[in-house]
């Protein structure tokens, strides 16, 4: 009897060495993970590049979405479970639809809710209008222009197209229902057999794509429709809208407690009959400490927002913008005007500042070289006239002193008055200033908050307070964050690190299950601790960690990926993606994400491979710092499967310093690889 010869190395393409050794695993029965292997073109970026084989970590896995249980398995049907593919025709226009930032130190715009790329290019597939003739769309050439494109584009016929999330078929994707009526359209190459790993189990420094860590967790813990509560209290009592006591203003974690939020808050106190304050606005931060860290420690820009430090109440990011108009009169011709946000109480910020035709126009720290001193901003260098109108962001390195100085100004500047000063609460938060030296607000048997800095004895303070008519021990104001949605949004598209480490330090508070929800529908949960540090939310992490994943836990010293003393290896990404596409909170966690080309950190990967078969396929987090370039997330490919990818590349330290955009450029081909199959 002649037995027949399977031979799996005559169905591998072994163009290069690492293929081949793989190859030859195969033949032996040993397992394709235990040998590196890189894409060719991958193989050929790194060596145009100049970078090592040794200095990257990949994963690239097929990931399949969990069949339903109801179902038996002749009529189980595999769907992907990533967004609508954004077709090629409408990629412009939903690109002009995204509030893509200019300036690396922008801030997430100020937007109570986005709509995911996917869900704009769904409902603008649906409001095109309906064509006559198949024929037509049936020779409609690749290559259309958009207009042309949106006239023959079947898509919006295809409900694979038009319903959004989680319901696209694995193989009846948004290329696929195009495939049906132009075949030209979709590549022929076939969906991976097994993953693709190579040196995927080192640690490497992962730069932001850290992010991806906190923010998945929060989401299992918390809940998408979890909200950060800010509260007011007073002390005293009010009369004619006059409170004759403290107002204290107590902070939650906010990540996202901006300028124009912060001012609903107080309209807010305004509104329910406090506007002229006896006494003094206090502060209390306490639900972080020991948290505050040096903005200069990281890479010496203090000035820079992504080096901001975090804060039980984070206001504006402690992160001033600046505008500076340049005046076209004679008269006042070489002088820029300067405008503020947010207001600074008790802190000059010049009005003015000359222009001058020398110099390059880039950041703040750069084109204008600021020192923020004791009482007032300075400016060391001209306005160069290059920046024309130009808005700059620049990091107030205290985080206290900012939401002191900011609280005060935008209280006055609503026609409110105050007779006595800002302070702030918690001993764990010592910074230089009026402080009340509690650990916890101090609260009478009615539950008052009480000002200590009158005095140091409690007990005399408690005495002095029989007197007065206590407030309810309840806020009297409840302002809700934006939820919980809608700011890992803000700190995966925009790569938002402060926001990030808000989010961090709030694990601990809040992962107890159990939740319930106000007539907004948002979650409020009970707080299981009285505040929050850094050991206790990476213990946080880690136990999620050991408890859901299967890879040994990364090392963290913080959330967001700016640090280098992080490692994460590509297998604890791809472990932590794996389980995050079978979760309920998918769909939140994978628009959070940018689509490439098209939104978010990825934007530019279609200027950087203009014919990338990723574009609008893939939702990816980026990482950067200097010799650190990392992706990771979710690519559709164009057979229907779905995959993970995850590159991280480190320079080596015995070489000239990596060459972040080379690197990057590796790593969009890994992309567009990976969406061709």
């Amino acid at each position: 009897m002649t037995v027949p010869r399977y031979n799996f190395c005559d169905l591998l393409p072994a163009k290069t060495l690492t293929k081949m050794a793989t190859a030859i695993g195969l033949c032996l029965g040993i397992s394709p993970l235990l040998y590196a292997q890189l894409p060719a073109p991958v193989e050929a970026a790194l060596n145009r590049a100049h970078i090592s084989t040794d200095d990257i970590s990949l994963v690239i896995m097929p990931v399949t979405a969990t069949a339903d249980n109801n179902t038996t398995a002749s009529t189980k049907t595999v769907k992907s479970r990533l967004p609508a593919v954004v077709p090629l025709n409408l990629v412009q226009k939903v690109k002009a639809e995204q509030p893509d930032l200019v300036d690396a130190d922008e801030l997430p715009p100020e937007l109570e809710s986005t709509a995911s790329p996917s869900k704009i290019a769904a409902q603008k597939l649906q409001t095109q209008p309906a064509q006559s003739n198949p024929a037509e769309k049936k020779t409609a050439p690749a290559s259309s222009t958009a207009s042309q494109n949106k006239s023959s584009d079947p898509a919006h016929n295809n409900p694979a197209l038009t319903q959004g999330l989680v319901d696209i078929p694995a193989h009846e994707s948004a290329s696929d229902a195009l495939a049906a009526v132009n075949p030209s359209t979709v590549d022929d190459n076939q969906p991976l057999a097994y993953p693709l790993r190579h040196l995927s189990e080192l640690p490497r420094t992962p730069a932001s794509t850290m992010k991806l860590i906190p923010t998945f967790i929060a989401l299992d813990l918390l809940g998408p429709n979890f909200v950060w509560v800010t509260q007011a209290y007073h002390t005293g009592f009010i009369s004619a809208n006059t409170l004759y006591g403290d107002l204290i203003i107590k902070g939650s974690g906010d990540p996202k407690l901006t300028l124009q939020r912060l001012n609903k808050l107080l309209e807010q106190v305004k509104q329910a009959g406090i506007q002229h304050i006896k006494g003094d606005i206090v502060l209390d931060s306490s639900v972080f400490q020991g948290v505050t860290k040096d903005p200069a420690a990281f890479d010496n820009d203090p000035l820079r927002p992504y080096n901001a430090s975090p804060d039980g109440l984070l206001v504006n990011f402690s992160t001033l913008e600046l505008t500076a108009v340049p005046l076209l009169n004679d008269a006042q011709r070489g002088t820029a005007k300067l405008y503020y946000k947010p207001l600074m109480a008790d802190y000059d910020l010049p009005t003015t500042l000359p222009t001058a035709s020398l110099g390059n126009c880039s950041s703040a720290r750069s084109s204008l070289a600021p020192i923020w001193q004791a009482q007032g901003l300075k400016f060391n260098k001209s306005l160069p006239t290059s920046c024309g109108a130009r808005t700059f962001y620049i990091a107030y390195p205290d985080a206290k002193d900012f939401a002191k100085r900011v609280v005060k100004g935008q209280w006055l500047s609503l026609g409110n008055t105050l007779s006595g000063s800002i302070k702030f609460l918690g001993l764990g938060n010592t910074v230089a200033g009026d402080m009340i030296n509690t650990e916890t607000p101090l609260k009478t048997n009615a539950g008052t908050y009480l000002d200590m800095s009158s005095s140091t004895d409690k007990n005399a303070v408690l005495a002095q307070s029989v007197s007065v008519l206590p407030a309810s021990p309840l806020p009297f104001v409840r302002y809700p964050s934006l939820p919980l949605s809608q700011q890992i949004f803000d700190i995966n598209h925009y790569s938002n690190n402060v926001m990030t480490e808000q989010l961090t330090l709030t694990l601990p508070l809040f992962s107890d299950p159990s939740a319930a929800s106000d007539t907004t529908g948002h979650a409020i949960k009970p707080q299981k601790d009285s505040y929050s540090n850094y050991t206790k939310a990476l213990g946080t992490i880690n136990q999620w960690w050991q408890k859901n994943l299967t890879t040994p836990a990364p090392v963290m010293s913080n959330g967001s990926g700016l640090c280098r003393d992080c490692s994460v290896t590509a297998e604890n990404l791809a472990d932590l993606l794996q389980f995050a596409y079978n979760h309920r909170y998918f769909d939140t966690y994978v628009n959070s994400l940018g689509v490439a080309g098209i939104s978010g950190t990825i934007t530019e990967h279609a200027e950087r491979l203009p014919s990338s078969a990723a574009i609008g396929r893939a939702w990816i987090k980026t990482g950067t710092l200097n010799n650190v370039t990392s992706m990771a997330g979710y690519v559709h490919g164009k057979s229907g499967q779905d995959y993970i990818v995850v590159g991280i590349i480190n320079g080596s330290t015995n070489q000239a310093p990596l060459n972040t955009y080379e690197a990057r450029y590796v790593l969009d081909t890994m992309l567009d690889w990976t969406a061709k199959h």
